[in-house]
């Protein structure tokens, strides 16, 4: 089988009222609704789901141009929002908790703003939750290139792990330690596998790239619903003023602050992180 097909075998394609989109469901229990990071689709959802675990049925849909979701005309994080309350509907769901997780946190911050009668709670990992600096122009001209290809993305991180973890935050420090740790080094590279292959996330994922430079603050100071903020200070990628900014508008939110774990805290510092997200996911279920 190969690797499109298995992904196509992994999720189901639901029409809702508001237009397709592509998702797979996890466990029994309260709901929760996964939105995923640069990169990713449903997988990269799955992958979350399985990392906290517990007793909870997770909904992980393809964000805009991810794997089999289209990207309409305007795929702007408020549409994103709308079309999660449409899967709620075809899916019978009443209401979630919400997970945005690093680029899904600004839809996932729509939602709790658009549909706060559905959502239960709001948890922004490592989460944008405004414009982030564009990338170097180098950078620019060569990010769409890159994605036209499957091989390219792979094999820079077959033949360089290490790299990418370090432009990702972690240390040389913290990899030395971790690399004994075998389940969080198994995680890092389960995260990785769900960004390949990465053609069919290209779309998704330039549509990401122009969403987070430009998209206007939003007013979440009128956000009401139980945040939880987790965020490491030297994260490279979503910048700590974004999840400071997130915590301290966000009236009542917890925040979770980090000295290091870069952008993948929540694999590097999982016995810090998993208690206190199950201990919100538990509290603020059904």
């Amino acid at each position: 089988m190969t690797a499109r097909r298995h992904l196509q075998a992994g999720s189901q394609m639901y029409k809702t009222s508001v237009g397709i989109i592509e998702a797979a469901l996890i466990g029994h229990g309260s709901s929760v609704l996964i939105s995923h990071g640069s990169g990713g689709g449903y997988d990269m959802g799955l992958w979350l789901a399985q990392l906290f675990g517990g007793q909870f049925q997770y909904v992980a849909p393809s964000r805009f141009g991810y794997l089999r979701s289209p990207s309409p005309s305007n795929p702007a994080p408020e549409a994103q929002a709308d079309v999660y309350a449409a899967l709620l509907d075809t899916l019978d769901i009443n209401s979630v908790i919400i997970i945005g997780l690093s680029a899904g946190g600004p839809s996932a911050l729509q939602f709790a703003l658009r549909h706060s009668r559905r959502c239960r709670g709001l948890i922004m990992l490592s989460a944008a939750s405004r414009a982030v600096p564009p990338l170097p122009a180098v950078l620019q001209a060569i990010y769409p290139f890159m994605l036209k290809s499957d091989f390219i993305p792979w094999l820079l991180y077959a033949i360089a792990p290490q790299v990418v973890f370090r432009a990702n935050g972690i240390s040389r420090a913290l990899l030395t330690r971790i690399k004994l740790e075998r389940e969080k080094m198994r995680l890092l590279d389960t995260l990785f596998q769900t960004t390949f292959p990465t053609t069919p996330r290209r779309e998704g994922m330039i549509n990401d790239l122009q969403q987070l430079t430009v998209f206007q603050t939003y007013p979440i100071e009128h956000i009401t619903v139980p945040t939880l903020v987790v965020h490491a200070v030297n994260d490279p990628i979503i910048p700590i003023e974004l999840g400071e900014y997130t915590a301290h508008t966000i009236p009542g939110a917890h925040f979770l602050k980090l000295e290091e774990g870069g952008h993948f805290a929540c694999i590097t510092h999982r016995e810090e992180i998993n208690p206190i997200v199950q201990e919100f996911l538990n509290r603020h279920g059904d």
